[in-house]
């Protein structure tokens, strides 16, 4: 096992490496570093600011979620996991093992693995899915203009997503049927612990008026960490119209699915890539494209730092 886990991780470790180096050969480091020199530090820490301001509504949805299923913690304890688990997301696979460190600190405050696993999920997933939903309205609104190439194919992978989230969510004969087929598997008893996650999932269905708060406070946390692209980008020196702005609300909800895929260390080379990709399309240049992908991954990665230096205090007081 820890054979194949170093396997995997050298497979990530020479995709990062890879497409860092293609890309850099496209352009010489010399041009990348002008960009860099002349960057606008008064946009950049505002993107700083938008960042951390959505990662700390994003610890606040979290905290609403684990309160309403019932899990009781102080907010200050809340915002500590959940920007260890941030901190963490820089290391972990997918993006989303933060996650895990996230579940690990709760649990071991007393709490039920299981319940903490499915409301950790549910936090995910109205992620995803407010994501998904800004970006469904954005990919309308440039479709009739034809700039983008795929429209069509990114709004039926949102589209789609949004809707099979709904019909889980909500239509209890589609649930109940996918918790009698998950019953069913019986390797490691792995049936049972999904049955008691949907289960602690579903109890929450009926909870209208939080489901409400929940969705729009996440469709507020994605519109801010959407618009933190765009100030790096700002801060680059890219000019933006109004249509610009929209191709973005398309652009990183595609960068985020793509982003969920285990095949780099923490997506990056495979982030800029794809962003080059996309967003030369609407014409903004390679280069700037790159940057502004590798630039918007350090400012999360320097919020992400307030966790570090929670995690190693709680080291040094023996906590962990």
């Amino acid at each position: 096992m820890r054979l194949k886990n170093a396997a995997l991780q050298t497979v990530k470790i020479v995709v990062s490496l890879g497409l860092i180096i293609f890309l850099l050969k496209r352009k010489s480091p010399g041009e990348l570093a002008v960009y860099l020199k002349n960057i606008d530090l008064l946009l950049l820490t505002s993107a700083v600011a938008v960042f951390f301001l959505s990662s700390l509504l994003g610890a606040f949805q979290w905290h609403l979620l684990l309160g309403a299923g019932g899990v009781d913690l102080r907010f200050s304890a809340t915002f500590t996991y959940y920007f260890v688990g941030l901190f963490f997301n820089n290391f972990l696979p997918a993006n989303v093992g933060g996650d895990a460190i996230k579940i690990y600190d709760v649990v071991k405050e007393g709490s039920d693995p299981h319940r903490v696993f499915a409301l950790t999920l549910l936090d995910r997933v109205f992620g995803i899915t407010g994501l998904c939903f800004l970006a469904a309205v954005a990919s309308i609104i440039v479709f009739p203009g034809g700039t983008i190439e795929n429209t069509g194919l990114y709004l039926g992978i949102f589209g789609g997503l949004i809707i099979a989230v709904l019909a889980v969510a909500f239509n209890r004969k589609l649930s109940g049927s996918i918790r009698r087929l998950s019953g069913k598997i019986g390797i490691w008893g792995l049936g049972e612990k999904i049955v008691l996650v949907l289960g602690h999932m579903g109890s929450l269905r009926d909870r209208k008026p939080l489901f409400a708060g929940v969705v729009l406070l996440s469709l507020v946390i994605q519109t801010l960490r959407i618009m933190t692209h765009v100030l790096v980008g700002l801060a680059l020196g890219i000019t933006l119209g109004r249509i610009d702005l929209v191709h973005f609300f398309v652009f990183v909800p595609l960068l985020g699915l793509i982003m969920i895929l285990p095949i780099s260390i923490n997506g990056l080379g495979v982030r800029e890539s794809a962003g080059m990709v996309l967003f030369t399309q609407v014409g903004i240049q390679e280069e700037l494209a790159v940057l502004m992908e590798f630039v918007t991954y350090a400012v999360q990665v320097a919020v992400s730092l307030i966790g570090a230096v929670f995690f190693f205090i709680r080291k040094r007081s023996g906590k962990d």
